[in-house]
């Protein structure tokens, strides 16, 4: 599918705003609310955008973020990479070249959580030779909703509604 300049707006819009309704979408971008409703269908048809929940992880208890750097055995890559994928923690990881061969972001709920999950988890994977690691002080542009949290939200610890 072929975006066009009419597409572009309206991705822009639903980035400020995913629920806002076609009518208003319809006046802001000057055209009809069929014409909203059918570009909008045809997006999330074709893959291009998808609908989604963005969690403010500092409201959740997640405000603190490491972005850690690590040098692997090339023989383990994938073990190291399935290894620190499944930690909940890890939001983001991949491959990558130059001086390392991960870059991660990691999630925690304090420098101290994140000390812990260094020594207890990274350190115990067999085939990660060196990290380096930077803490994210402030975000002066961009967001999360590109970091896998799902995990996190699934290990919140909210109890079962019980009836």
């Amino acid at each position: 599918m072929k975006i066009d300049k009419l597409d572009q707006e309206l991705i822009l819009e639903l980035q400020k705003d995913g629920r806002c309704a076609y009518l208003k979408l319809a006046k802001k971008l000057s055209v009809a609310e069929g014409t909203v409703r059918n570009r909008y269908r045809k997006l999330v048809d074709h893959g291009i955008i998808k609908v989604t929940a963005v969690p403010d992880l500092n409201k959740l208890g997640y405000g603190f973020m490491g972005i850690v750097w690590m040098q692997a055995r090339l023989a383990d890559l994938r073990t190291v990479a399935e290894r620190l994928a499944r930690e909940p923690n890890v939001c983001y990881l991949a491959n990558v070249a130059g001086r390392y061969e991960f870059i991660a972001i990691v999630l925690a709920k304090s420098a101290r959580e994140f000390a812990s999950f260094m020594e207890n988890v990274v350190s115990g994977i067999p085939g990660i030779l060196r990290t380096e690691t930077f803490v994210a002080l402030n975000a002066y542009k961009g967001h999360s909703n590109w970091l896998d949290t799902l995990q996190i939200i699934n290990n919140l610890g909210i109890p079962a509604n019980e009836s």
